[in-house]
């Protein structure tokens, strides 16, 4: 399964070449446009033409049509097969855009959607592993108080990018939402998806986020699911990764729990407890 590369786009990708309106009418709609457009052009070149070549008698309308040719049709020509790779690079760059999320520059969660269930019918299918991994940032909601919502969404960027560098190509990585980011591991036993899981706590852990003169330091709680035969549908499968989530999160964060967990057992939570209560320093 592959996924968007977890960078965020640069600036001179995010904007699109002065034909992607025409993307949106698709090749066919596009090329109709053009054509027509073209045999316009030249057919009002051709009939002006034919005006000034009055005094050449018969041979006027051939003589103009052949110097419309010259003239309008073949430099015309050029400019629309320049216009056309225009057009399929727009298509292109439209359609990844609508798979990505653009903060982050990873999947976003519909996208994701779509690989994962893809990639958890076949394990259920070929008994293979498969986890999802749930990653969420501490005290996001006071970093975007103290330092603002520019420090929380760099914060967001750094996340995707340092978990991304954890990952194997067969993993997918999406923005969830807010602050979370979601993994789907590809071929992974519930070991594996520990392991997994505890390398992009650890790496946020030392990752230090540079905000104007200054590092920002943030931590993760992460909560993880693997595939059992209780997991009839994928939505159970996330819904175990979100109780493991919560679990971490209650637990202080910065820590990674896995589930099967007993929601019953875990604390009730309070207004802040999760601002306030998530080790690690920003």
């Amino acid at each position: 399964m592959k996924s968007p590369a977890p960078h965020p786009l640069p600036p001179g990708n995010r904007s699109l070449p002065p034909v992607s309106w025409l993307a949106r009418l698709g090749p066919l709609g596009g090329g109709l446009l053009l054509a027509t457009v073209a045999a316009l052009l030249a057919s009002g070149l051709a009939w002006g033409l034919a005006e000034l070549l009055v005094p050449f008698g018969a041979a006027a309308p051939a003589l103009a049509a052949a110097l419309g040719m010259l003239v309008v049709l073949l430099p015309l020509a050029a400019l629309l097969l320049k216009l056309a790779r225009q057009l399929e690079r727009a298509s292109e760059l439209l359609a990844r855009l609508d798979t990505l999320d653009t903060l982050t520059g990873v999947a976003n969660r519909a996208h994701f959607m779509a690989l994962a269930e893809r990639e958890w019918a076949r394990a259920r299918r070929y008994g293979n592993g498969a986890a999802i991994v749930l990653v969420e940032a501490d005290r996001f909601r006071r970093l975007s108080e103290v330092r603002g919502p520019g420090a929380g969404d760099n914060v967001l960027r750094e996340l995707a990018h340092a978990t991304g560098q954890t990952l194997r190509g067969a993993d997918a990585l999406a923005r969830f939402g807010g602050a979370q980011l979601a993994v789907f591991l590809a071929h992974a036993d519930p070991t594996g998806a520990l392991d997994a899981a505890e390398r992009i706590r650890e790496r946020i852990e030392h990752l230090e986020v540079p905000w104007h003169d200054q590092h920002l330091r943030v931590t993760v709680s992460v909560g993880v699911a693997t595939l059992r035969p209780a997991h009839t549908s994928l939505s159970h499968l996330i819904e175990d990764a979100e109780i493991a989530l919560v679990a971490a999160r209650e637990s202080g964060g910065n820590c990674v729990r896995s589930a099967p967990i007993d929601p019953t057992r875990l604390p009730l939570r309070g207004p802040s407890v999760g601002d306030n209560q998530a080790a690690g320093p920003f």
